[in-house]
């Protein structure tokens, strides 16, 4: 039976070109599913109702997607399996070809807006800016739309799917720019010899030095950490998980090492999942 990959619906966002090119380098014989959030996406594999999701983790301008690492650090038992970093260009689209200062309305994703916000200033300071679940939905109500003086932000993807002009190629305020996506799924990866280890945990107190504490036992073996961030707990003012990726991967001797030695140093540890390392 073909595995199902959900994804940020519907057909023609990045999310899923994301699958796409999960499914073609690594996934074989399965199938794309869409949902209507990130959120029913990683439930759905949650409980089982899909065999993995494709979502989006980081982007290279407007950082973290804070809702799926909440997500995975909370709400469900995923591991992370598999990560793509894709390019990401973002175009204005509109149903015919029409004068910038004839547009009265963008409508995107809140991500591309924010990606763009620099062109739209300089561009579209008239326009008006409406909000849509995905680039994809945008392109939708602009096909549907009866104003033709309307445009979405969106990919060369949505833009064909929906059968969208393409005004402007690639109007993102810099030019390397990319999205990495994580796929979840109940089990992590294997060892490859190229492999990043991802966790998040929070220290047990709010106390001098309770950070450090964690981080040397990884400086102290010569883990390599590509990645701090911390995030608010929601659960009282100042309380925050910290999430942590490194090069290796869990079972490696120095890493279990390293995550045996802080489970006493720390008030919350969730390992989220080993697997080989991405790239554009």
């Amino acid at each position: 039976m073909a595995k199902k990959i959900g994804y940020l619906g519907p057909e023609g966002t990045f999310s899923h070109d994301a699958g796409r090119v999960y499914i073609k380098k690594h996934a074989g014989k399965a199938g794309l599913l869409p949902f209507p959030t990130f959120h029913d996406a990683l439930l759905a594999v949650d409980r089982e109702e899909a065999d993995e999701a494709v979502v989006p983790v980081e982007n290279s301008i407007e950082g973290t997607i804070g809702v799926v690492q909440d997500m995975l650090a909370k709400e469900v038992d995923l591991k992370i399996k598999a990560e793509i970093i894709l390019p990401v260009h973002q175009s204005l689209l509109a149903k015919k070809h029409i004068d910038l200062k004839d547009i009265k309305e963008v409508i995107s994703h809140p991500q591309p807006i924010e990606q763009c916000r620099v062109w739209i200033r300089k561009n579209l300071p008239h326009a008006k800016i409406k909000l849509a679940p995905s680039t994809a939905e945008a392109a939708r109500l602009v096909s549907l739309s009866a104003d033709d003086n309307i445009a979405a932000i969106g990919s060369s993807g949505g833009a064909k799917l929906y059968s969208l002009k393409t005004l402007i190629k690639d109007i993102t305020d810099y030019s390397d720019n990319a999205t990495r996506f994580i796929v979840v799924a109940k089990k992590d990866s294997a060892p490859t010899g190229k492999d990043k280890t991802s966790i998040v945990f929070s220290i047990i107190a709010d106390r001098p030095g309770g950070l450090f504490t964690v981080l040397k036992e990884f400086a102290s073996r010569g883990i390599n950490l590509t990645k701090i961030e911390s995030r608010p707990s929601k659960k009282a003012l100042g309380d925050y998980f910290f999430f942590v990726d490194m090069e290796g991967h869990r079972k490696d001797r120095t890493i279990a090492e390293a995550l045996s030695d802080i489970t006493n140093k720390v008030g919350f540890l969730k390992i989220l999942g080993s697997y080989p390392k991405g790239g554009k």
